[in-house]
């Protein structure tokens, strides 16, 4: 999904840094509003987890995908932090070739503001209703697998739109794009599965949706561990 310098006309690779340094701008704001010190290391290791967990690339079609984890740091920190994490990400990964200085807006926006916010607000909305049924931790698997699946998809269908600013550009790659994604975010969900497994069985309090605050407001950090004395537990099903 990542993509390259030289490819899409520099007004939206301007307008994209503009929306994507906004939302950081402000993911910065709301997660300095409830500072504390464990949050820097624990931000530190998650984007080292979905640094190391995007080498890991199987094959699809004709192609490959790996990873992307943006809808599974946001559960787990909530969109905020998630949106800050995979843009650090993105960066190094810029440093290393995968990508391009000029589409890192683009990029940032796709991957990280676009696919946390998304993932974040699909995965509360199955978990509120999963939970009806399930056991909270089968309720944030099943949910965030789900919503990882879709915001996959989702976030390709928004690069094909932003690429048809490309001349030339049309419905064939438009479908292609959103077709292999189709078969990516299979095993994004599979990966998103088996790592938040890890999580919920080791350390569930670490997860936003089961550390005991209130996963309907998307306005809040998203419930981390550190934001409220009482989430030093998880709740119990």
């Amino acid at each position: 999904m990542h993509v390259g310098d030289g490819i899409v006309p520099l007004w939206l690779l301007l307008v994209m840094y503009v929306v994507s340094g906004a939302m950081l701008v402000l993911s910065a704001r709301r997660i300095r509003a409830r500072f504390d010190d464990r949050l820097v290391p624990y931000m530190g290791v998650l984007a080292a987890v979905i640094y190391a967990a995007q080498y890991v690339n199987f094959p699809v079609s004709v192609s490959s995908g790996h990873l992307i984890g943006a809808t599974m740091i946001a559960v787990m920190v909530g969109p905020y932090a998630g949106a800050l994490i995979m843009a650090l990400v993105l960066f190094v990964q810029v440093l290393g070739g995968d990508g391009g200085i000029l589409t890192y807006g683009l990029n940032t926006f796709n991957m990280a503001v676009f696919s946390c916010f998304v993932g974040w607000a699909l995965s509360a909305y199955l978990y509120r209703v999963l939970a009806q049924r399930l056991t909270e931790e089968r309720a944030v698997l099943v949910a965030t697998s789900v919503a990882s699946y879709v915001t996959t998809v989702a976030a390709a269908l928004v690069l094909g739109i932003e690429l048809f600013t490309v001349p030339g550009f049309g419905i064939v790659p438009f479908t292609a794009i959103v077709g292999i994604h189709a078969l990516i975010g299979i095993g994004e969900a599979v990966l998103t599965f088996v790592i938040l497994l890890y999580f919920v069985r080791a350390r569930p309090n670490l997860i936003s949706f089961l550390s005991g605050n209130e996963v309907s407001e998307i306005a809040q950090v998203g419930g981390a561990p550190w934001a409220t004395p009482e989430a030093a537990a998880p709740t119990t099903s």
